[in-house]
């Protein structure tokens, strides 16, 4: 069902609705409707594994060029229920309405490499698996995997005074991880454009560690 933004907005607020934005992630970097989580028809596999949704979730969509209803039939297809809609002219439609909306930063690997030496509060928060961390990984890089971002718990070690770096594994996953992280009051973040790949380019700039046997050796020669 297409939605004005005043419906849109009076199911998100009296509903509780979950709000899946499913643009391209260029245009979701500019701007997207606060709380907005953004599943990326591409990966939206990887977006439903995380178990932050419900079956009785109440869902509404964001998109352009009718890819939202794509993200429709896949999460009706998985059983969810209550799809309420979609916001009618997309993102558009709620900006010409004059409605407040969030961004996320993204940020060049070398910005990053030029920051880490004078930012005290600086944090390297990486979202990659397990074997791709312990493959290589910048020194002092804390570990959430994305696909622990549904446990509250995970997130302890974040906190809105740290500049928060995300690094993904080709930035395939950035607009995601830092939308989950925005709706649970995690602000401070800027995600690094094409994630780890970029770094490799760059490593001469970086302290690359292994993880061998529990133990982080530092073996920049090695990636």
């Amino acid at each position: 069902m297409s939605l004005s933004v005043d419906q849109f907005q009076q199911i998100v607020a009296n509903e509780n609705a979950f709000i899946i934005d499913t643009r391209d992630e260029a245009l979701f970097l500019e701007g997207y409707v606060p709380n907005s989580i953004h599943f990326k028809p591409e990966i939206i596999h990887q977006a439903a594994a995380l178990g932050l949704l419900s079956f009785e979730q109440p869902l509404v969509f964001v998109g352009d060029n009718d890819n939202e209803k794509i993200a429709i039939a896949y999460f009706e297809k998985l059983g969810f229920s209550h799809i309420k809609g979609w916001l009618d002219g997309g993102f558009a439609a709620w900006r010409n309405a004059d409605k407040r909306y969030d961004l996320i930063i993204e940020v060049e690997a070398d910005e990053l490499a030029m920051d880490i030496p004078f930012d005290e509060f600086l944090m390297v928060l990486d979202i990659r698996t397990e074997e791709q961390y312990d493959a290589g990984h910048l020194k002092d890089a804390i570990h959430i995997p994305l696909l622990d971002f549904a446990d509250p718990g995970s997130m302890s070690e974040l906190d809105e005074h740290f500049n928060i770096y995300l690094i993904s594994q080709d930035g395939q996953t950035n607009t995601l991880a830092a939308s989950i992280l925005k709706r649970q009051g995690i602000h401070n973040i800027r995600v690094v454009k094409q994630g780890w790949e970029d770094i490799l380019l760059l490593k001469d700039r970086f302290t690359i560690e292994l993880t061998k046997k529990n133990k982080s050796v530092d073996n920049t020669d090695a990636i």
